[in-house]
């Protein structure tokens, strides 16, 4: 019996393969079409992938309006650009701000897409839930936003202005944004 377990037993210290990451993850497509972008932003938010959340936006123009009565609280957010914005994902995505046990979700309703050649305007309501650990900032937001996009650099669609707007009396997208940086 012994010699079976020795025997049997050989290989538990022995080095395994080397298992293959996740599938789930990197779910990014090109943004052939406006609405690709929005698709894009809600997949790096759930994929807490914050390469992938800055790929959608243009790093040498993107501008971002908060909500007037968010604005009115933190002044701070009138200047807010591609930095801001980078700052704020990887402080959102950090295991201090958004545990990895925490829900994240993203919702946008029916866009309303119009293209202008190179350019585009989406506007769309959202719902954004993320069960961040710090105290005072609400984990459900609520708004309309209004995307303008163009064709990058790169050849795809980015958004290079982002206008938050409050249709409820509940907090917004800029909101979230001022309270998590």
């Amino acid at each position: 019996m012994l010699a079976l377990l020795t025997a049997a037993g050989c290989d538990l210290f022995s080095t395994r393969e080397a298992e293959t990451p996740d599938r789930g993850r990197n779910t990014w497509q090109t943004p052939r079409e406006p609405g690709d972008v929005l698709v894009n932003l809600r997949a790096a938010l759930i994929e807490r992938d914050a390469v992938n959340y800055l790929r959608s936006f243009e790093s040498s123009s993107f501008q971002f309006e908060a909500d007037p009565v968010a604005l009115s609280r933190d002044p701070s957010l009138a200047d807010w650009g591609y930095d801001a914005e980078s700052q704020h994902i990887t402080r959102l995505f950090s295991e201090g701000t958004l545990p990895r046990d925490s829900l994240i979700s993203l919702l946008f309703a029916a866009p309303d897409v119009t293209i202008l050649g190179d350019s585009a305007l989406i506007r769309t309501g959202y719902e954004l839930e993320a069960g961040v650990a710090l105290a005072g900032v609400p984990h459900h937001v609520a708004g309309t936003a209004d995307f303008r996009l163009r064709i990058g650099g790169e050849g795809y669609w980015q958004i290079h202005y982002w206008q938050d707007t409050r249709t409820e009396d509940e907090a917004t997208w800029s909101d979230f944004k001022s309270l998590v940086r």
